[in-house]
């Protein structure tokens, strides 16, 4: 049964320094290791942090993205756009980072990072760290309904359809269960209630479902 541990912050800024401490840490592992970064307000404030502190990753890490919208790298609305000035600060190349390929068909993006996903881990790589979101209304990384969790059965990456558009790619529960640390970011009082339902009931909880594998989550709140 997934445990949930939930920690509070008095801040977004204390919670956003804290997350930088521990991303900055697991950037420095020997590998083959990875960390997954997530989109949203709360993670760019950590990523503007660890560029502030001019950190650098290890030679042997690598940056996954828990989803990405189906737009174009250069988008306002990119995951992986948003964190290209932390990549070029981290030192870490094209070839150390799974990202979306969105300029491809959008099955054939999520086909892409499945397959990309699947060789990594099945050469032994490791996940030590990853970053989640929590909607308010349950969902994380681009996992909004049941069906989503269930149409990445067996897969570590799927699309999925979404409206309004764009459509999306996301990880899936099969990924989300070898992460060895997973840490779900909420700021904000509209969270709460969310919070309070994932820890209590987790089966009525999108997130709840696609993470109900995984052995250990923690749910940092400010």
């Amino acid at each position: 049964m997934t445990r949930y541990t939930l920690r509070h912050f008095a801040s977004a800024e204390a919670l956003a320094q804290e997350t930088a401490d521990h991303l900055e840490r697991h950037l420095l592992g020997t590998g083959p290791v990875a960390v997954m970064l997530s989109g949203g307000t709360t993670p760019v404030r950590v990523y503007q942090e660890l560029c502030w502190r001019q950190s650098r990753a290890s030679d042997s890490v690598r940056v996954l993205y828990s989803d990405e919208r189906y737009v174009p790298a250069d988008s306002a609305d990119s995951n992986y756009g948003a964190t290209i000035p932390l990549l070029r600060q981290l030192g870490l190349p094209e070839s150390r980072v799974f990202r979306v390929h969105t300029e491809l068909a959008w099955q054939a993006a999520a086909t892409r990072y499945h397959e990309e996903l699947r060789r990594f881990m099945n050469g032994n790589g490791r996940i030590t760290l990853g970053l989640l979101g929590l909607g308010a209304d349950g969902h994380t990384a681009s996992l909004f309904t049941p069906a989503d969790v269930a149409r990445g059965e067996n897969l570590y990456a799927v699309a999925v359809p979404h409206e309004p558009k764009p459509d999306r790619i996301s990880v899936t529960s099969e990924l989300l269960r070898r992460v060895e640390r997973l840490v779900i970011l909420v700021a904000g009082p509209e969270k709460n209630a969310i919070v309070t339902k994932l820890i209590e009931t987790p089966d009525q909880v999108v997130a709840g479902l696609a993470l109900r594998n995984a052995t250990s989550i923690e749910i940092w709140q400010a």
